[in-house]
């Protein structure tokens, strides 16, 4: 069950880089050269791009690309925060008062702290889980060594600490400089030569990691669909991989233009069980004579806590599925 999890929450992935990548690319073009592209012929030519790339079978041959997308998205992300501060140290006049203020200062005394989308920020909240659930395994066992496997563990952890960090910061930054008008893909709240220049490099950036993130899914996917016998059957795997991908290709030419509803429901129906509810669980069943029944309540507590988060989140998002249009 948790395999199946984990296997379909990277195809939920998958499923927001093709409704992000053609968006970011059609507004790109719009800018350089003045008409507006169909994304879904967009989505369709990344598709194309991808399905060969997911007949990859050696996750360390996916090794080139993805350090070019982690050296295009590090660029994306410093030039995102330098826009951003561009901006938001711009000053405003208050046209009553006469009174000066950075953009920044106001955009912050007008964030309300809870507003009628926070149930879609739990959703998209989680989501943030896709990362570290969905591929730690699969980093694990690339890792060649056993010493550099048994380092592993803390690295992760080290890692997935700064990494949040970064977000809130990263997250707070931008929020205070964009203001209200920040869209779910924040690269198109973007103006400017450098931010179509950003734009295109976190486009490629999408496109080499989409194979990488398909990966482990594709393996649990052909597991369950191919006999024992026919794995070693190369073609027969390339077909079903290809499959895949155009059938989820066909789901964002539905949903192209609901990013946001798409990544706040992943994160509600996978993101939130696969953090709170199937570890608890899981640990309960691994230590029963080494855990106290404190320690087991309070698990069964995470987990009706998770239950619940994600029933709400999964409801209000489907419910409000229209108002989260992005056109």
């Amino acid at each position: 069950l948790v395999e199946v999890g984990i296997a379909s929450f990277q195809f939920g992935v998958c499923l927001t880089y093709l409704i992000f990548v053609p968006a970011n690319l059609a507004q790109c073009i719009y800018s350089v050269f003045g008409f507006q592209p169909s994304k879904i012929i967009l989505m369709w030519m990344m598709i194309l791009v991808e399905i060969p790339l997911s007949w990859i079978r050696d996750i360390r041959k996916l090794t080139p690309t993805n350090v070019i997308a982690s050296l295009l998205i590090a660029f994306g992300l410093a030039s995102i925060l330098l826009i951003a501060f561009t901006e938001g140290s711009q000053t405003r006049t208050d046209a009553l008062t006469g009174d000066t203020s950075f953009v920044f200062a106001d955009n912050l005394k007008s964030m309300k702290p809870i507003t009628e989308s926070w149930l879609f920020f739990v959703g998209t909240s989680f989501f943030m889980m896709e990362g570290s659930i969905t591929l730690i395994v699969p980093m694990q066992e690339a890792v060649y060594s056993n010493a550099d496997r048994a380092k592993f563990p803390d690295l992760n952890k080290n890692v997935t600490v700064w990494i949040c960090l970064f977000y809130i910061f990263f997250s707070g930054m931008a929020s205070a400089c964009f203001g209200e008008n920040i869209q779910t893909a924040l690269t198109a709240s973007l103006h400017g030569t450098l931010a179509i220049v950003v734009q295109f490099a976190y486009s490629i950036a999408v496109i080499l990691t989409f194979p990488l993130q398909a990966y482990p899914a594709m393996e649990v996917a052909t597991r369950y669909l191919m006999s024992e016998q026919s794995r070693s059957n190369v073609m027969k795997r390339n077909v079903i991989a290809s499959l895949i991908t155009i059938s989820l290709g066909i789901i964002a030419v539905a949903s192209i233009d609901y990013l946001g509803n798409v990544v706040s429901l992943l994160g509600s129906l996978f993101g939130i069980p696969l953090a709170l509810i199937f570890p608890p669980l899981m640990h309960n069943s691994l230590v029963v004579k080494d855990s106290s029944q404190t320690q087991r309540n309070l698990n069964y507590c995470v987990v009706v806590v998770g239950i619940l988060a994600m029933g709400a989140a999964s409801f209000n998002t489907i419910t409000m599925w229209n108002a989260g249009a992005e056109r």
